[in-house]
């Protein structure tokens, strides 16, 4: 492992996390606004800057996995809005959200997802992986991926209002969850062979909660954020495991 690759690792790091955190720390509000697009844009420019692409396999790529990432994340997330509504813990108040808007939500949602891919399993996990190891990099790249989003929710402003408002727990069951979002995201990019497995696996649960929830899903709050479907609550990375751990079982993994 050459040291200059694990540099280029550690600043991808100082990146991704310093540089939008000193901008929301401003008093003034531009400044903050321009944190939240620092925070956006840095890991997809640090990572292809750093690695000088987005890196990855040079064989064939499988676009029928990156179809079966959608759904498989969809299915996680469904199952754990599911579970929500059975407990009781989630409830659906009609907004009167317009087309235009949902439409508005829906391309915000899928824009910075695609984005964060570009980033953290493009550029991102090329770096880690050759910096550490493929199970090590994988592990460090989502602790850091947690950080990063924390970094809004410490000087709260407005990102994540659920995780701004959670109790402890919601934050640590968050960072847990996307450790294993992490290796599962990561799992499906390398059977494409393609970082857009890992996008489309990452934009399809969000289009879905993000256009549900400006349509009127809600609840989740105090005792009930264990039912969040989403990284935060419990019932997600669980799922998420357990669909982890079959698509190991099934070992199909590309050459």
């Amino acid at each position: 492992m050459s040291p200059l690759v694990r540099v280029r690792f550690a600043i991808f790091i100082v990146a991704v996390l310093a540089l939008p955190a000193v901008l929301m720390a401003q008093s003034d509000p531009q400044r903050v606004e321009l944190g939240k697009l620092a925070m956006i844009l840095s890991p997809a420019v640090a990572g292809l800057l750093l690695n000088w692409g987005v890196g990855g396999a040079k064989g064939p790529r499988r676009w029928g996995w990156v179809a079966a990432a959608a759904g498989v994340t969809l299915a996680i997330a469904g199952g754990a809005l599911a579970v929500a509504f059975l407990a009781g813990a989630a409830r659906f108040s009609p907004t009167g959200v317009t087309g235009t808007s949902l439409l508005a939500v829906v391309g915000v949602s899928t824009l910075t997802s695609v984005l964060e891919e570009l980033g953290w399993a493009g550029g991102g996990l090329a770096l880690a992986d050759r910096a550490l190891c493929p199970r090590w990099g994988v592990a460090v790249l989502g602790v850091v991926w947690a950080a990063w989003h924390l970094v809004p929710v410490v000087f709260g402003v407005g990102l994540f209002p659920y995780l701004e408002q959670g109790p402890p727990g919601m934050i640590a069951a968050f960072i847990a969850a996307c450790v294993v979002y992490r290796f599962l995201l990561t799992d499906l990019r390398r059977r494409a062979g393609t970082w857009l497995a890992a996008a489309a696996g990452h934009a399809a649960p969000n289009i879905l909660l993000a256009g549900l929830m400006a349509a009127g899903v809600g609840g989740f709050e105090s005792g009930a954020w264990g039912y969040f479907p989403a990284p935060g609550g419990l019932v997600f990375p669980l799922l998420a495991l357990a669909a982890l751990v079959a698509l190991q079982a099934r070992r199909s993994s590309p050459s």
